[in-house]
């Protein structure tokens, strides 16, 4: 069983080994938002604060969408993310791009 905090809404959701983040959102009342759900929009776009061994690979959409610098301090997309095991904190409060 896995376990996601979601830092901005300071609630702790467990979940199945292997969950889309997307489906877990659909499920709980978080306030992380999704737009297109393709990995195009970055409406998602978020942080990963701790447990990033605990998520799946970086797609190819990620790579398109965000810089190498941000994929390397834990930005994701949340629309692309599934929950392997474990423990993950995420965040999504960050000053936007400019």
């Amino acid at each position: 069983m896995a376990s996601i905090n979601f830092t901005p809404d300071k609630l702790i959701h467990h979940i199945e080994d292997g969950s889309r983040l997307i489906e877990v959102c659909d499920e709980i009342s978080v306030s992380l938002a999704f737009g297109c759900t393709e990995g195009s929009c970055g409406v998602c776009e978020l942080t990963v604060l701790d447990g990033k061994s605990n998520l799946s690979k970086i797609t190819d959409e990620e790579k398109n969408y965000l810089l190498p610098e941000d994929l390397e301090e834990g930005m994701r997309l949340g629309c692309q993310l599934k929950i392997r095991q474990g423990d993950v904190s995420l965040t999504w409060e960050k000053s936007k791009k400019s």
